[in-house]
């Protein structure tokens, strides 16, 4: 296990706060996990960071292959999707460009040289992760948190689908869209003297609690330092998010709201982690799938009289986006995204390169042939908003053509039908 502070300079552009940072909240880290059983090598790293673009993560997995020794395609890159890390998505420039003030080719030329200081020290986090290894035992195990997180969808009576921050008409709102994903899961480390070296936890929620002017981490950090300080020692903790695209945590939007998920989120950890039962003699395997999407229609706005209902001062900005998605579409014809699987013992791993509806990680939860299988969204690439089919009929933030959602109505089914192919595969026989 290794973390390294990845020490963000004032003054870039946030993921998605104040134009430019002047403050720095909490540290932004990098946590690498290294694994080894003799014979399958893995390296599972949690970012805190918005998204990471994919050509970025391949390039660094390269990086960690040349460095390291472990096969690119065994290493997992996921971002625990704060908004407030300093921005790495050079396919959100188009949103930037019309929403910050203060963009220009400078802050592209910053945001560049960011994103090489952070593939940098995400190899040296796996470099020592994989130097410091020693005998381990590792197991998991889930509990059930309905009362953190909730789905933000909300069916209305003349208008759709409305997603719940935009301020729903009055008199409108009557039911969810669609479903709930509430377990929270627990992958433990324990070393040779049984005590506890490091733990991942996975949960659907959504980590976006801050939106100010100071570079923030926001919940993983806040739980890991709940934990240090009820534990009285520290276990280094990976935060893997969830298929979290239309659910948010309760009260996030208030003062209270981080508070709140940090102390449930520990609560549920302190309660299970030491009934966590280990073994020595873990099978670990990998797979992973490249997907070509066929690009959504964009021969028209077919959402621009919903924008302009819900989020009027979106309109410009979509036929701005439209346009950037009818040129790259000229070049290739289909979008390309990842999924990627793992074993470790009887648990599976599931990494999808997007921001994904919660139900496309219940459908895999449901299929996969392991005792427990948890989702790790945000990872390996960033291909915007996977939504269902049905909320494509009900409109909504989410499913515009806005924020890089690049996949169509069908894309999330086709990561379900390849994740569920890939963990049976490793079930069958970890060994590549």
């Amino acid at each position: 296990m290794a973390e390294i502070d990845l020490e963000p300079e004032l003054g870039l552009v946030t993921g998605d706060g104040a134009p430019q940072a002047t403050g720095q909240l909490t540290p932004l880290y990098a946590k690498a996990l290294a694994l080894s059983n003799g014979e399958s090598e893995l390296a599972l790293v949690a970012l805190d960071l918005l998204g990471i673009d994919r050509p970025d993560a391949l390039r660094v997995a390269r990086m960690v292959e040349e460095e390291c020794g472990i096969a690119a395609d065994a290493v997992l890159l996921t971002c625990s999707h704060t908004h407030v890390a300093p921005s790495m998505l050079p396919t959100l420039h188009t949103y930037r460009g019309v929403f910050n003030p203060l963009w220009n080719e400078e802050t592209v030329r910053r945001e560049r040289a960011w994103v090489e200081k952070v593939s940098r020290k995400i190899v040296q986090a796996v470099s020592q992760a994989k130097a410091a290894q020693q005998p381990a035992s590792l197991g998991a195990l889930s509990t059930e948190l309905p009362w953190l997180s909730f789905q933000r969808r909300r069916k209305t009576k003349d208008y759709g689908v409305w997603t719940h921050w935009m301020g729903i008409p009055k008199n409108q709102s009557y039911a969810q869209e669609g479903s709930m994903d509430h377990e929270l899961g627990l992958i433990l480390i324990r070393g040779a003297d049984d005590a506890p070296l490091a733990m991942i936890w996975n949960f659907t929620g959504h980590n976006s609690f801050n939106f100010g002017e100071q570079y923030s981490a926001d919940l993983p950090f806040t739980v890991q330092a709940a934990l240090d300080e009820r534990i009285g020692n520290h276990i280094p903790s990976l935060y893997f998010p969830g298929c979290s695209g239309n659910t948010n945590y309760y009260d996030y939007l208030q003062p209270i709201g981080l508070e709140k998920a940090t102390q449930e989120v520990t609560n549920a950890i302190m309660a299970t982690y030491q009934s966590v039962c280990t073994r020595t003699a873990v099978e670990l395997g990998f797979r992973k799938a490249e997907l070509h999407f066929a690009q959504r229609d964009v021969s028209q706005n077919w959402w621009r009289a919903d924008i302009a209902v819900k989020m009027p001062d979106w309109v410009d900005y979509s036929e701005k986006e439209l346009q950037r998605f009818r040129q790259e579409m000229q070049q290739q014809e289909t979008y390309t995204a990842d999924v990627q699987a793992f074993r470790l013992g009887d648990i599976g791993l599931v990494a999808l390169s997007a921001e994904a509806f919660v139900e496309f990680g219940l459908m895999i939860k449901q299929r996969s042939p392991f005792r427990k299988t948890y989702i790790a969204a945000y990872a390996n690439g960033y291909a915007g908003y996977v939504a269902t089919r049905e909320a494509f009929f009900g409109g909504s933030y989410e499913v515009w053509p806005t924020l890089n959602a690049r996949v169509g109505r069908e894309g999330g089914y086709l990561m379900v039908e390849k994740a569920e192919e890939c963990l049976r595969s490793l079930h069958q026989s970890p060994a590549r």
